[in-house]
């Protein structure tokens, strides 16, 4: 018994040493710290941007995720706001045709429910086959990922919080304090 003990003790030593940036391995921010992988996109919507030392904001996203389209005009402030440091690009895991017609119904169903439709203001492309999202070890949507301008994933998350309750989801806050922290 008190080799199995130490035998744990001496385990759980060594393996939290291997944890990420002061912190413990986070299951939902599997690339948290790590080389992003490259922007590699079905198709772009828009011009694609030049991303050359700027922080990278990737918002993957669908027309048919009521937090996805909820969460838009948060996106679209926070691209104004930071619009020096950082290029903002929504990855839509669907067709461009499928997206277009999504963005239609939007359109209705604000129209009908006398609700403001707020259209994306910054970059977007898809990402119909998700291979995008899944190197990102993506779970669900909306997912939002910063990059800094060395490569390196520095948030990863649903942007309303985990649960959804906005704990722990993307702020202004969140965004400046990255950017102050890892600017080059």
């Amino acid at each position: 018994m008190k080799k199995l003990f130490l035998f744990l003790l001496a385990f759980f030593s060594v393996t939290s040493a291997f944890s990420q940036e002061d912190t413990e391995f986070d299951w939902s921010r599997p690339m948290l710290g790590k080389k992003a992988p490259a922007l590699n996109v079905k198709e772009w919507i828009t011009e694609k941007p030049d991303t050359t030392g700027k922080f990278i904001i990737l918002d993957f996203w669908s027309t048919f995720c009521g937090p996805c389209v909820k969460f838009i005009p948060h996106m679209n402030k926070f691209s104004k706001k930071f619009k020096k440091e950082a290029v903002f690009i929504a990855i839509t895991l669907q067709s461009k045709e499928s997206m277009e017609k999504g963005l239609q119904e939007i359109k209705k169903i604000k129209k009908k429910l006398k609700e403001k439709y707020s259209p994306i203001i910054f970059y977007q492309a898809t990402d119909p086959k998700s291979k995008l999202f899944n190197a990102y070890c993506g779970e669900g949507i909306p997912m939002v990922i910063i990059i800094d301008p060395d490569g390196i994933v520095r948030w990863q998350g649903n942007p309303h919080g985990e649960r959804g309750d906005g704990e722990g989801g993307l702020t202004e806050k969140v965004i400046k304090d990255i950017i102050t922290k890892y600017k080059k």
